[in-house]
């Protein structure tokens, strides 16, 4: 019901953060009751970055991507961690898992998917989601930079950051929720 909810929002591009923590919330709340016994989270998201909006749906297919390809398949389960700050205009948003990690293979081809100017969705080898993100940083920031991936044998962080910015900063052609 969130994701729908947020999904929807009124077709907004751009929504509060203290929206999207509500959503990643009920997201990891849900997921809990399901992996009760293997996953564990924390959002550090500082109150006060709430007013600052982003581009919706950013953070919920790392959180996702944390849980089924780190947490679910490592044997004990792992921590997710959701954590925002604010540095010199910028937001830093970082997502990590105890998880399982990847092996330097599949980082490297994971990277090379995601810093392809046309990925296409038929390629396998999962992953979609973090390209989806990657590419919608660069397109609707206009930033080079997407997504940064490191990962090893302790877990997966997926790190980016993107300018912050007001609801009135953000033009009035564009859509808005909140």
């Amino acid at each position: 019901r969130f994701f729908f909810r947020i999904s929807l929002s009124s077709g907004a591009d751009w929504i509060p953060i203290s929206q999207e923590k509500k959503h990643i919330e009920g997201y990891l709340t849900i997921q809990q009751t399901r992996y009760r016994d293997i996953m564990r989270y924390e959002i550090d998201i500082p109150d006060e970055l709430g007013e600052i909006y982003i581009l919706k749906l950013l953070l919920q297919p790392l959180v996702e991507n944390a849980l089924y390809h780190g947490i679910k398949i490592k044997r004990g389960g792992g921590t997710i961690y959701v954590i925002a700050r604010e540095e010199n205009g910028y937001l830093v948003f970082l997502v990590k898992d105890t998880g399982c990690g990847m092996t330097p293979e599949q980082l490297e081809e994971l990277n090379r998917r995601i810093k392809k100017e046309n990925p296409k969705v038929s390629e396998g080898g999962g992953g979609f989601g973090l390209v989806n993100v990657n590419m919608r940083i660069r397109l609707y920031y206009n930033e080079p930079e997407g997504l940064q991936i490191t990962s090893g044998p302790g877990g997966t962080e997926v790190c980016f950051r993107v300018p912050c910015r007001t609801k009135e900063e953000i033009y009035e052609n564009e859509s808005i929720s909140g």
